[in-house]
């Protein structure tokens, strides 16, 4: 399981917050918040400058990096990690730096073996990356190696002879026709196709294919690198980037994910949610409790939605429930059933709700549940 977690720099305090996942990573104790230059003096010096390059041209440009750096731990152990970021701002200023960190040590060392091992067997494999086929200019395989056909649980036998089309998602087939069509053209081809195991699962494949048309039948040889695990784990430091390391909750960075793919008909409601005399509690308790609090209800909230909904953590004590695909009287479901649990919860609070008008933003719906929620916290206070 690939070990990953997430970051923030308050670029004005410069101190780090690290999800639990992050210390472990650096072989701190859980809670460990280390300022700018001691979170940087984890890396040997070309890795440090390198990172700091990468932190200034973000603050200085607002694009993020995705770097892999040599890395010592706390307790002297050599690694490496990858280490994504962005920034994020507050009133058009660069306010803070958010990311995740994934510790890559075993696979740069299996990147390191198969260099080696590359070098010893370049004249037999000079343009493979792992998978090795042809196939001719119809589409239909004629040879494949064991590996790539064991991986999606065929023989080589019961490969040989089927056209591609037969084990990639029916959805995608047009695409290769569009592939055959490069090929024969440019001679080659490089790019990213999905095949279908037998067991019907998805695996992605990088591949670099060239066209031998000198002989008398003319065939494609392939060369592709299976990604899938790669894929899914970008996939989850992406969104590593968009929780909240403290609740797990969703971050806003969720909110601009889901405008980006709003269509005008989609059906979105949203419950905003505040917590009551939540200042009391960390000047009462401390702000360890005060966190207990806020991770409590994070989970109380989520324990309510259905996995498609998100439960974002909007800032300090406020909360935002999106809802997909419901109307009035599914959001009053949710909103009731909130209430009618509030035993459950760690802490009293007060909910605002509205539903998404057709063709309107998603931040203008959050609005609507934003003043509800006010309008019914002066109501409950008279």
């Amino acid at each position: 399981m690939a070990r990953v977690g997430g970051w923030e720099l308050d670029l004005e305090t410069r101190e780090f917050t690290f999800s639990d996942q992050v210390c472990r990573i650096h072989e701190v104790p859980p809670g460990f918040r280390p300022d700018l230059d001691e979170a940087l003096g984890f890396y040997p010096a070309e890795a440090r400058a390198t990172l700091e390059e990468a932190v200034r041209k973000s603050v200085g440009d607002g694009r993020g990096w995705d770097l892999e750096l040599p890395f010592v731990t706390a307790r002297g152990t050599q690694a490496w990690v990858r280490v994504v970021g962005t920034v994020e701002y507050a009133e058009g200023k660069p306010r803070w730096l958010i990311g995740a960190l994934q510790e890559i040590t075993l696979r740069r060392r299996a990147i390191r073996a198969l260099e080696v091992s590359e070098r010893r067997f370049r004249k037999l494999f000079q343009h493979s990356l792992g998978l090795i086929c042809t196939h001719d200019l119809e589409g239909y395989l004629v040879s494949v190696n064991p590996a790539a056909a064991n991986q999606l649980g065929y023989s080589v036998s019961e490969m040989v002879g089927r056209h591609f089309g037969e084990i990639m998602p029916e959805e995608l087939r047009p695409q290769f026709e569009q592939y055959l069509q490069r090929i024969v053209a440019a001679k080659t081809d490089s790019g990213v196709i999905r095949l279908k195991g037998r067991d019907g699962s998805l695996h992605t494949w990088q591949y670099h294919n060239v066209l031998d048309d000198e002989d008398e039948h003319p065939y494609v040889l392939g060369h592709a690198l299976d990604i899938t695990e790669r894929e899914q784990h970008e996939k989850t430091l992406k969104e590593m980037t968009m929780r909240d390391p403290l609740t797990g909750c969703f971050n806003r960075r969720i909110l601009y994910e889901i405008e980006k793919e709003l269509r005008p008909g989609d059906r979105w409601a949203c419950i905003a949610v505040d917590l009551d005399r939540f200042k009391l509690v960390n000047d009462t308790h401390g702000h360890q409790r005060g966190d207990e609090v806020l991770i409590g209800m994070g989970q109380f909230l989520s324990r309510h939605v259905r996995p498609r909904d998100r439960v974002v953590r909007a800032g300090g004590d406020e909360f935002l429930v999106l809802l997909r695909d419901v109307d009035e009287s599914g959001v009053r479901r949710v909103v009731e059933a909130l209430r009618s649990d509030t035993a459950e919860a760690p802490i009293a609070f007060t909910l605002g709700s509205a539903v998404r008008s057709p063709g309107a933003s998603l931040e203008a719906t959050i609005a609507i549940a934003d003043d509800a929620l006010y309008a019914q916290r002066s109501r409950d206070r008279g």
